[in-house]
């Protein structure tokens, strides 16, 4: 995975984790005297929970789950509350992106103090300066990124999704682990599928993107395009083949949205977790297409997504290239049962709604983000489109 050089975070790949490794980690970053809390889930997860069990019998670990889908500040904030006390100097977040992002949460409001609310917004009442604990995240999904990511997306006190973006937010080291994505339900493959593949396309279609974020994004694309119906085939029968390969390829694109940030597809999707509760990847897939469509009157963006496309397909004219890619991406959300419109959602959304659900996509940098302007108009144009 070259990937690794364009990333501060040190990326451990393996089979399996045992406490041993993990307590030669948290050693490592921690010393003799590490006092190491680990955030994580609440649901049953056997492969992780035998490895805490086990953990705990070589050092004192704090444990504490409350992680929620869209993590809520309030939560991040009862943790901190728990932690506040204890000399801890290695924080290790241990499940998919809302447990990573919350151990983000934690590190910044255990160095810097105050409020998690009080770091949201273009002009922030406190700034994250420091980060005195050392950050491991653990996925056990294959779509965030979150690992390799300086990004923590919350839920605030008033139900609205909130992007934190800083470079002390970047992880001191991701472990991949194959055995933690081997077991994900056919559900929850799809959508995390979904997020990293939006990912690494939302890379190239930005006002950030450079020739590093832009190789790393099309060599990240190709792999998930290779892997992410195989991966949901595995899940459905139980089989293997393509989990590890997305875990890898997640982490990819986490390497390369982590220079650009993401643009509109994740901006729209965060009103439909905040209303209707969408699962995020599901969110990000449902107008993955039309922004697609949309950015394509880019000429160099058109220019990179044929990249992708030729080196799936071999080489052809422009033009075709981008509808091989745009039919691959249609036929994919078709094969893994993501929604094109809102009453795949079991949405009931009256055009006169739009503007007030909508509009507050526009003060998003990650709208900003996006290398097409988009205004008020076009957004509902988006939008209309999905009623049918």
């Amino acid at each position: 995975m070259f990937e690794q050089i364009i990333t501060s975070t040190k990326i451990i790949k393996t089979d399996r984790l045992t406490a041993k490794d993990l307590d030669k980690l948290i050693f490592y970053y921690g010393g003799e005297a590490a006092c190491p809390a680990i955030i994580t889930g609440h649901n049953p997860f056997p492969a992780r929970d035998k490895m805490l069990d086990e953990l705990r019998k070589i050092r004192p670990a704090e444990v504490l789950n409350k992680v929620a889908p869209d993590p809520k500040v309030k939560d991040v904030m009862e943790m901190c509350d728990e932690l506040k006390k204890k000399p801890v100097n290695v924080l290790i977040g241990i499940g998919g992106g809302s447990a990573m992002d919350s151990a983000k949460g934690v590190a910044v409001i255990l160095s810097n103090g105050g409020d998690l609310e009080e770091y949201f917004g273009a002009k922030p009442v406190r700034a994250i300066e420091k980060r005195d604990i050392a950050l491991i995240l653990i996925p056990t999904t294959a779509g965030t990124g979150s690992e390799v990511t300086k990004v923590g997306v919350f839920t605030d006190r008033n139900g609205r999704k909130q992007t934190l973006m800083h470079p002390l937010l970047i992880p001191d080291a991701a472990v991949l682990v194959n055995e933690y994505v081997l077991r994900m339900p056919p559900a929850l493959t799809a959508a995390t599928a979904f997020d990293a593949l939006s990912h690494t396309l939302e890379t190239l279609w930005n006002r950030n993107a450079t020739p590093i974020s832009d190789r790393a994004a099309i060599e990240s694309a190709v792999h998930i395009l290779k892997w992410m119906e195989t991966a949901y085939n595995s899940s459905i029968s139980g089989a293997q083949e393509g989990l590890p390969e997305m875990l890898e390829g997640a982490c990819m694109a986490g390497t390369a949205f982590c220079i650009t940030g993401t643009a509109a597809v994740h901006a729209l999707s965060f009103v439909f977790s905040e209303e209707w509760h969408i699962p995020h990847g599901v969110a990000c897939a449902f107008m993955l297409e039309d922004i697609f469509r949309l950015n394509c009157k880019d000429k160099k963006t058109k220019q990179q997504l044929s990249k992708i496309a030729e080196i799936l397909y071999g080489k052809h004219d422009e033009d075709t290239l981008i509808a091989m890619l745009l039919d691959k991406i249609i036929s994919l959300k078709r094969n893994l049962g993501m929604p094109f419109t809102f009453n795949d959602l079991n949405v009931a959304l009256r055009e006169e709604e739009i503007g007030g659900l909508f509009d507050k996509t526009l003060d998003d940098p990650k709208m900003k983000n996006n290398v097409i302007a988009i205004d008020r108009q076009l957004v509902h144009e988006l939008i209309r489109k999905k009623f049918q």
